[in-house]
């Protein structure tokens, strides 16, 4: 009698090859330099592998930074490099060789100069990058640029009140370099109690406690502007000197 046989059956399964990853641009997040001064600014590239070509823009705003120069790094050295600022806040940049680049790092440095004033900030975004004509995907991380330094102190504050009550209506000039305003609040002449009252005002105008000051004292209220840089001074005395900030919101 002739032995069973046992059937084997293997199946093999071909895996389909899925989307090339993406290769992430990215530029600092908080680069800058004092009003004037120079600093270099990275455009880093987390997997250069492979990439003959690069085509991308920088835009910034003119007013805060400007670019005054665009440099290979170690890892973009076999490569061409050429830019041109074809319009104030529009820098477009290009990089191409014969043999392809590997590795991570910074694939670009631009030498930006802060031209506006301390505290002023712009975002530096990364747009139209195109790596190989297209054929290697790109995500993009976008940075930000601060001209370093407290801004200048607030301007033209006004106390009025609102009507039948005793609530203090504050209003003074908008910062250009302020994100933020702190109110600040003191009884003595000279501000040398000075505390911080309200913190975090997102707009030049705000109400107070409706707090009533003692008999015979007055409140004297101080707004500093809040940017990138840091926090303006309170304020000046008569005699021009800076009024201390011995509290900060």
């Amino acid at each position: 009698m002739a032995a069973a046989r046992s059937a084997l059956a293997v199946t093999l399964w071909t895996l389909a090859a899925g989307p090339a990853l993406a290769a992430e641009l990215s530029l600092p997040p908080d680069a800058g330099a004092a009003p004037g001064a120079t600093t270099v600014v990275s455009l880093s590239i987390d997997d250069a592998a492979g990439i003959l070509g690069t085509d991308l823009v920088v835009t910034y705003d003119p007013a805060v930074a400007r670019p005054t120069g665009v440099s290979l790094t170690t890892l973009s050295a076999s490569q061409t490099l050429t830019y041109n600022e074809t319009s104030p806040g529009v820098l477009r940049i290009s990089l191409y060789g014969v043999d392809p680049l590997a590795g991570v790092g910074s694939l670009i440095d631009i030498t930006f100069e802060s031209v506006g004033p301390a505290g002023s900030r712009t975002d530096l975004l990364v747009g139209g990058a195109d790596l190989n004509e297209g054929e290697i995907p790109v995500s993009i991380r976008n940075g930000s640029y601060c001209v370093r330094g407290a801004p200048a102190e607030t301007t033209n504050l006004l106390v009025g009140r609102v009507p039948g009550s005793t609530v203090a209506t504050l209003a003074w000039d908008a910062h250009p370099a302020a994100s933020l305003y702190n109110v600040y609040r003191a009884t003595q002449p000279g501000a040398v109690d000075l505390a911080c009252l309200i913190p975090g005002v997102t707009v030049p105008a705000t109400l107070d406690d409706g707090v009533v000051p003692p008999r015979g004292a007055v409140f004297y209220y101080l707004i500093t502007a809040v940017g990138c840089g840091g926090e303006s001074i309170p304020g000046r005395r008569s005699d021009g000197s800076p009024i201390p900030n011995p509290a900060p919101c």
